[in-house]
């Protein structure tokens, strides 16, 4: 890959003709930008034409539940760009051309290779591609950095790798986690979490229940997941419906022999509750002041903001809130949507900070009041610049008691709650898993009641659960389980320290059958019959 041109991309919208350092090395390039103007200059982004040409690549959005599949270089879905700007900024690292290209955030990976970001942890990194053409630019985005006249910054470098994308994947993942100080070493979960059966109704007696289920069947997780709060943006007290203080359940929980958890959506603070209405200035704005939306969540009852992480004291907010929940005994915390955290709009840094640094200043906040023994799993994140700061990462869409897609904005019927979604992603996403952090492909569904599931598909989802690592946890109402469901659950905690290491995907760009590989085992699911087999090898892998 040569690049061609460059050019930077003011706040103001203005195009400057400032040439891009670039230096090779042994596997890509290196860049810099210098400005040696008389004033200031404020760069949205740096955008650079390359002469790779590609016909077909593998769209990879920016967060846990983006897209992620098999393209052409004109499948552009032009509808996409009627979806909310909320969500196509949840989604895309750029957003605002949703529609108009097929991008591959942080990695782009085609029939012959892949260039993918040196630094996943650094300003985003989007690769798109020209649908009529196929030319390959590049988008470093900087949301407003300020350079003064004489000052030089690093744009991050591209790793070019050449040969069979499943090998280069697991090369180019291999090689930016090892830099940027992945956290792989924790063990995977087995364990329970309330959310795919309870939902928001969860309650004290509900989590009392199947801890005892649990603990009879030796499980060692019991996660308590949205329902519990009294509000999202403040984690310290328990909503009335609930019932008893989560401290108390906690302790229950502890008491019983299993870690204790805890989901949380620490970047949030929903519309009219009391981080929103008491602190307006926490919170991330529009270009005209007004509150930056972040999602509409009909649950919670409509729209929900971003806190501003580049705040010292929304920082401390965010440490004190999660030094209470470690303290009321919690050790296994799911933090979700995180994607707020990097939210574009105007922070009290900007100009100084970019939205991934101030994200990145949320995440090491909550991680110093957990302490590094704590097990920090994150969702709905931008995948790159957690790397560091979370044991595991949910690589997919929500798993559902349903197959196929349902509700969804038009051209993105893979982002959206459903077991099809979960399972694909989480098999193209498999080559980072004890690369980047542990991979968690999302909760397996064994009731045969109260689902949409077939059995098949059941099989389908608990395969792809085992074979892609192994993080397994469970989120049926525990009584419904028989010899069967039980039997399964054992098979699938006895096995976990078989499959649980570095995994390659034979084929990330194939349309339908899926084979996944680690040192122990195979697992190929076909996504058109929604069958799975999972073998393990006989002569396990060097």
């Amino acid at each position: 890959m040569q690049i061609i041109e460059s050019r930077v991309v003011e706040t103001s919208g203005s195009i400057r003709e400032v040439p891009v350092e670039v230096q090779a090395t042994d596997n890509g390039i290196v860049m810099a930008l210098g400005w040696f103007g008389s004033t200031p200059l404020f760069v949205d982004r740096v955008t650079i034409s390359t002469d790779l040409v590609v016909d077909s690549l593998l769209e990879h959005g920016w967060q846990s539940w983006s897209t992620v599949r098999p393209s052409r270089r004109d499948d552009t879905r032009p509808v996409r760009a009627d979806a909310p700007r909320w969500f196509r900024s949840q989604m895309l690292a750029d957003g605002d051309h949703a529609g108009e290209v097929v991008a591959a955030d942080t990695v782009l990976v085609h029939p012959q290779g892949l260039l993918g970001a040196a630094d996943p942890t650094s300003h985003p990194l989007t690769f798109v591609c020209q649908p009529d053409t196929g030319i390959i630019t590049v988008e470093i985005l900087l949301d407003g950095i300020r350079l003064e006249p004489g000052e030089r910054i690093e744009l991050g470098g591209i790793i070019v790798l050449e040969g069979p994308p499943g090998e280069a994947l697991s090369s180019w993942a291999a090689m930016t986690g090892a830099a940027s100080g992945a956290r792989i070493a924790a063990p995977v979960p087995l364990g329970w979490c309330s959310w795919y059966h309870y939902f928001t109704s969860v309650t004290d007696d509900i989590v009392l229940s199947n801890l005892a289920h649990a603990a009879r069947h030796n499980l060692e997780v019991l996660q308590i997941d949205d329902g519990w709060q009294r509000s999202i943006g403040e984690w310290t007290s328990t909503s009335s419906s609930f019932g008893r203080p989560i401290a108390d359940v906690a302790g229950a929980i502890v008491d019983r022999g299993l870690t204790a958890g805890i989901w949380t959506a620490p970047f949030l603070a929903i519309d009219g509750g009391p981080i929103a209405s008491g602190h307006p200035e926490w919170l991330v704005r529009n270009p005209d002041g007004r509150p930056r939306t972040a999602l509409f969540h009909q649950l919670w009852g409509g729209r929900v903001f971003a806190l501003d992480l580049s705040r010292n004291d929304v920082l401390d907010h965010l440490e004190s809130q999660f030094i209470w929940l470690k303290g009321a005994g919690f050790g296994y915390f799911k933090i979700d949507f995180l994607h707020a955290g990097s939210v574009p709009g105007t922070r009290q840094g900007s100009g100084s900070m970019t939205r991934v640094q101030a994200m990145q200043a949320g995440l090491a906040a909550i991680r110093r009041a957990i302490g590094p023994e704590s097990f920090l799993l994150g969702c709905g994140a931008p995948l790159g610049p957690s790397l560091g700061a979370v044991d595991a990462m949910r690589v997919s869409e929500d798993v559902a008691p349903h197959w196929e897609p349902r509700e969804h904005f038009a051209g993105w019927p893979e982002s959206t709650v459903a077991a099809a979604n979960s399972v694909e992603q989480t098999l193209r996403r498999s080559f980072l898993h004890r690369r980047w952090f542990a991979n968690d492909p999302d909760c397996a569904l064994l009731r045969s009641r109260n689902t949409e599931l077939t059995s098949t598909e059941r099989r389908t989802v608990a395969d792809t659960v085992l074979g892609t690592g192994g993080f397994t946890m469970v989120s049926d109402d525990l009584s419904l389980y028989g010899p069967d469901e039980w039997e399964v659950v054992e098979a699938m905690g006895a096995s976990r320290q078989d499959v649980d290491g570095p995994l390659e995907i034979a084929d990330p760009l194939a349309h339908s059958e899926l084979i996944v590989t680690g040192r122990t085992h195979r697992l190929e699911v076909d996504l058109t019959s929604r069958t799975s087999a999972l073998s393990m090898l006989e002569q396990p892998a060097p």
